[in-house]
């Protein structure tokens, strides 16, 4: 393939999870393009990470929530360079019309398909929608309502395909950033110095139950008997978190530090508060195994480490979930319904 003054746009302005499970993209777009140009659109929220990855030549940050602000501010890498493949990949409605204004030879998207019915009529809406997705050559279609299965990455690779890539790898990709290396170290020699599992809790922990919430906790402490937990938290606040630091020693990230906040009872439970995403990264690539209630930087982290993960959720999302495991995963389910004390006295991680 023609590998000379390749220019290539990629729209992917959407959360952490997301950018890494549709990192195996840009190896493959190198690897196939070696001297290419890839310029790529992310958001504030994914910058930390995104700014790592050596595949990126030039990299765009949609700091503002108005397409018309993000066109205005990139007018002349969005409108003025005719690229020869644009991909949009983070589903949004504004970057699917930002696209269709931006030059390309080949535009490729994902379009999204949701299923109505009003008064017993029953028809579909597009995501672009279908005048938009005209100017898509390169598409296909996911539908939203889990009663038909689609995999997200696999559709990522399913375009990639299309346009005859070689598919060099499907595994999740993740840059760490040197910077945060030492300050890790520093707290595992100091504090820990052996082997741990990391949980990791975020908002969503506060619509469980409260049994399901307690069930986690044995689950904790069963495990503590044995080996090191790390608990790491979200970045957002969230009810159950006060909760967790009432229980365990816990420590926050202040100044490029690790620094003690509360020790407690529970020597092998360590709980880490206002860790930047590049450090939590750390703590996810030196883990036994990582545990979550379908954390997308968990979920997608993990494989890139080649570490096991393990998912805490409820049955219900079992179809809506199964569509964001990465190709390539040492994955592992436990559905909250099925914990009971049965379970807990036989539970093994």
């Amino acid at each position: 393939m023609e590998s000379e003054n390749i220019k290539i746009l990629i729209i992917k302005s959407d959360k952490i999870g997301d950018f890494i499970n549709f990192s195996p993209c840009l190896k493959i777009l190198k690897d196939n393009i070696k001297k290419s140009h890839i310029t790529l659109i992310c958001s504030e929220y994914s910058y930390p990470i995104v700014k790592n990855y050596e595949y990126i030549d030039k990299l765009i940050v949609f700091r503002d929530k108005f397409m018309i602000i993000n066109l205005l501010k990139n007018f002349k890498n969005l409108l003025t360079i005719k690229y020869n493949y644009l991909f949009q990949f983070d589903g949004k409605n504004s970057s699917y019309l930002i696209a269709y204004f931006v030059r390309a030879k080949i535009k490729s998207a994902i379009c999204y398909i949701k299923k109505k019915n009003i008064f017993g009529i029953k028809y579909f809406t597009y995501r672009p929608n279908k005048f938009l997705l005209r100017s898509f050559k390169n598409h296909t279609f996911c539908p939203e309502d889990y009663s038909e299965f689609s995999h997200y990455q696999s559709n990522y690779i399913k375009l990639l395909k299309n346009l005859n890539f070689t598919i060099s790898t499907k595994k999740n990709l993740f840059s760490l950033d040197k910077f945060f290396e030492p300050i890790f170290k520093k707290f595992y020699d100091d504090e820990i110095s052996s082997n741990y599992i990391l949980f990791h809790f975020d908002e969503r922990w506060d619509k469980y139950s409260n049994l399901d919430r307690d069930n986690v906790k044995k689950i904790i402490e069963i495990i503590s008997l044995k080996k090191n937990i790390i608990i790491t938290l979200g970045v957002k606040n969230f009810s159950f978190s006060n909760e967790l630091n009432n229980i365990y020693t816990n420590y926050s990230f202040i100044n490029n530090k690790i620094t003690l906040d509360k020790k407690k009872k529970k020597d092998k439970v360590f709980l880490l508060n206002n860790i930047p995403i590049n450090l939590l990264a750390y703590f996810i690539k030196n883990s036994e195994k990582n545990v979550s209630s379908h954390s997308g930087t968990i979920v997608h982290m993990s494989p890139a480490f080649n570490k096991e993960f393990v998912d805490i959720i409820k049955r219900s999302k079992n179809k809506e979930y199964d569509r964001w495991i990465p190709l390539i995963s040492n994955y592992k389910r436990i559905n909250f319904d099925e914990i009971n004390e049965k379970y807990l006295e036989n539970f093994e991680i």
